[in-house]
């Protein structure tokens, strides 16, 4: 724009100024919204991962408060909404001591074939006490 005096008016912005500025914004945006897509599934990772060491402790100490000293278990949880998976197995070869059995706790969502969490335990074994 000219004024009447001959001088540019230098107020505003000039399209290429607004193109080059939108442009960046769009980036910074699809940045965000990836770094925001990768939070909300390492959430929900970690949360899964939290509720199968809660199922693989639980029946940990059902174990140890239990009588029984099975060979293994297995079984269906629900915790939290989801369905839990869990396998209980007892490994004679790694026990530490003839006086424990070592057992074996995995705990798999439902639908996944690598679990989410797994735990081992040392239970007395009954015949020593």
């Amino acid at each position: 724009m000219i004024s009447l005096n001959g001088a540019k008016n230098t107020t505003g912005f000039t399209l290429l100024e607004v193109l080059i500025a939108l442009a960046l914004l769009a980036i910074l945006m699809a940045g965000l919204i990836k770094i925001t897509a990768d939070n909300t599934k390492n959430l929900w990772y970690l949360e899964n991962k939290t509720l199968a060491a809660i199922v693989a402790a639980n029946h940990a100490i059902e174990l140890r408060l239990g009588k029984e000293t099975p060979e293994s278990l297995d079984g269906w949880d629900n915790m939290a909404g989801r369905r839990w998976y869990w396998q209980l197995n007892r490994d004679v070869m790694q026990a530490m001591d003839k006086g424990v059995w070592l057992y074996r706790i995995e705990v798999f969502l439902e639908g996944d074939k690598s679990p989410y969490a797994g735990m081992t335990t040392f239970i007395p074994r009954q015949d020593e006490i």
